[in-house]
């Protein structure tokens, strides 16, 4: 099957003109269009602002955004983009004008006229440059993996190395006059300066734990953040450094790690640290306090106070993040989190869940997508309602979530903690040999009636309700050839038969509920997802843009042409003919006739496109990369 692709694909393009009339000739509600998608799609590392009105943000795909009215509008800078993409991690101003930037491959930019244009500077190093400080228009340090810390004495014309007496990375750099600086990095480094880096010298840290946030208050007091929740204290200089206790959550029975901090005067700091926890204190750190609830679920890299009250933060999936109360309240400016699975419950009531715990909710047949608080971090990858109220989600983490008012309020049905032992009271592994996959993640989810749905996950990880979602109970394929491969997808004709499949082209069946599966290899593709519109004839799509289709009830998998080698994520399809698959790239392709042949879309985006369903009233939708949504 699969060596015979190329062939037919040949002979697809030669014959394709055949099509461009057909292409051609959709109507406008044929078309797709987006719904909604993030303007910026990189991870944003560090915020700097160097008075109330001046701002700037880096991160990642070479982002540059600056403000110049203290933040009410962000613009991309340069005006045209640069002309090579790599991941930027610090942004230092002192004035409205100049600037600089440090970032992988030895990166360092200067700007001398606010970031209208960038001069990439010459630093004789291809290091990864995770930090830069400047105190003046002359004198500047930047820091990164192997220890390098280069030195520029004409404002970053010229660098020289330093020697730090250390093979780990150097994460944060800050100076208080041309003379006095610190260090910290990986393994709990720290270093002090006293004659502008000429010698450096250890200090005890009294942590191990990598150091990835400094900042010196002045040149006594400063505190520096890092790995398993790490926050160290100096108030003379580096002398003595104290661990203070951040209090930071377990989310994932792990300390969060803090990556940035910042104090606005001796009293008042926070931190940014891992899924969106941000601690505050008010007392120079002797106590720390997670803010609850989380203004978001992502990674943040650097927070800043610009006044006593004007703080920002940014992170992961382009969040960007602002409170105006000091931290009492907080404005979500930009947040885009990579969305995987999407359900409509009939033509209004719709979710879609993702990343970081991501669900949206749409009440309007999606006109308006509003977030709801999943109180969950982990990834979410299936969703599906039982009735207008009732809902559940699954994801990483073995992350199951029930809510009974339309997902105002989600709760957790699993216990992320449990490891295993079975401490979730309605969720049953009663199997000694297979217990220990309750601990697993989920990779999706499927209702074939109200009352009978399964969850389907890690290493052939499989659950099974017959009671709307009161209980849960493990299954096991019995399958060793397949017993430990991924189950990626899963879809239920009716409360019997069913199929779920995943890793190295594996398809399973049940025709008893899931007591006894039968396996298969369909091919050598990994699946991803899987539809069927009867007992009979089914779908399954995977990786090198694989189709394959049955029509004997999974007896037998054909593959189907398609003209893509991009992996497909998500397919459906609304009778027997008319079918629709999606993948990466943007990619959308649509069948008129079961399959036989399969149409490149024209897509309103380039973003990986992970699922499609279709709502009661017939509309298509589809999520992906970046918070995209589109509808046909």
């Amino acid at each position: 099957m699969k060596m015979n692709k190329r062939w037919y694909i040949t002979m697809l393009v030669a014959i394709g003109v055949l099509f461009i009339s057909v292409a051609n000739t959709f109507s406008s509600e044929d078309a797709w269009t987006s719904v909604r998608e993030s303007k910026w799609q990189a991870a944003l590392i560090d915020v700097f602002f160097v008075d109330e009105q001046h701002g700037w943000i880096v991160g990642a795909q070479s982002t540059i955004l600056h403000t110049s009215d203290g933040g009410m509008t962000w613009e991309n800078q340069p005006s045209q983009p640069l002309p090579f993409k790599t991941e930027f991690h610090k942004v230092r101003f002192i004035t409205p004008q100049i600037g600089w930037i440090a970032g992988e491959e030895g990166t360092v930019l200067k700007t001398v006229d606010g970031g209208a244009t960038w001069m990439k500077l010459y630093t004789d190093t291809r290091a990864s440059l995770s930090t830069i400080c400047f105190v003046d228009k002359l004198h500047g340090w930047a820091g990164g993996d192997g220890g390098i810390l280069i030195h520029s004495a004409d404002g970053g014309s010229t660098w020289t190395r330093q020697k730090t007496g250390t093979n780990n990375a150097i994460r944060s750099i800050d100076f208080t006059s041309p003379q006095v600086g610190w260090a910290a990095g990986d393994a709990g480094t720290m270093i002090h300066t006293m004659n502008g880096g000429q010698t450096w010298e250890y200090q005890q840290g009294g942590v191990a734990a990598s150091l990835d946030g400094l900042y010196m208050l002045n040149d006594q007091m400063g505190w520096a953040v890092g790995g398993n929740g790490a926050l160290i204290h100096t108030a003379d200089g580096g002398a003595n450094w104290a661990t203070q206790e951040s209090n930071v959550p377990h989310s994932n029975g792990m300390p969060e790690p803090i990556w940035g901090i910042h104090f606005i005067d001796a009293n008042h700091g926070m931190t940014a640290a891992e899924f969106g926890v941000i601690l505050k204190t008010s007392d120079g750190g002797k106590t720390w306090a997670p803010l609850e609830p989380r203004p978001a679920p992502n990674r943040l890299y650097a927070i800043q106070y610009v006044t006593d009250q004007e703080v920002w933060a940014v992170g992961e999936f382009a969040t960007i993040l602002h409170s105006s109360d000091g931290g009492g309240s907080w404005e979500n400016i930009s947040m885009s989190n990579h969305l995987t699975k999407v359900h409509f419950f009939d033509d209004k009531l719709g979710w879609a869940v993702g990343l970081s715990g991501t669900v949206l909710h749409t009440n309007d047949g999606g006109q308006t997508w509003l977030a709801q608080y999943s109180g969950n971090v982990f990834e979410l990858f299936g969703i599906h309602f039982v009735d207008p109220n009732r809902g559940y989600i699954v994801g990483s983490n073995a992350t199951l979530l029930e809510a009974q008012d339309g997902g105002s309020k989600w709760h957790s049905v699993s216990d992320p903690s449990d490891e295993g032992h079975g401490t979730a009271q309605r969720i049953v592994f009663s199997d000694p040999a297979t217990s220990w996959k309750s601990a697993l993640g989920y990779y999706d989810l499927h209702f074939s009636t109200p009352q009978h749905g399964w969850g389907v996950g890690e290493v052939g990880k499989i659950a099974h309700t017959n009671d709307g979602g009161q209980t849960w109970n493990g299954q096991d394929s019995g399958n060793m050839t397949v017993a430990f491969n991924n189950l990626y997808g899963v879809y239920f004709a009716d409360a019997n038969i069913g199929w779920a499949v995943g890793a190295s082209g594996t398809v399973i069946k049940t025709e008893d509920a899931g007591q006894t599966w039968t396996a298969i290899i369909a091919g050598p593709d990994e699946l991803r997802a899987i539809y069927a519109i009867d007992t009979q004839t089914a779908w399954t799509v995977g990786s090198s843009g694989a189709i394959y289709a049955t029509m004997d009830g999974g007896a037998t998998w054909n593959e189907q042409v398609t003209p893509t080698d991009e992996t497909l994520q998500g397919i459906c399809f609304l009778d027997a003919n008319e079918g629709w698959a999606v993948g990466e790239k943007g990619t959308i392709l649509h069948t008129a006739d079961g399959g036989v042949t399969w149409i490149a879309q024209q897509s309103p985006t380039h973003n990986t496109l992970s699922d499609i369903t279709q709502s009661a009233d017939g509309t298509l939708w589809v999520v992906g990369e970046w918070g995209t949504i589109l509808r046909n």
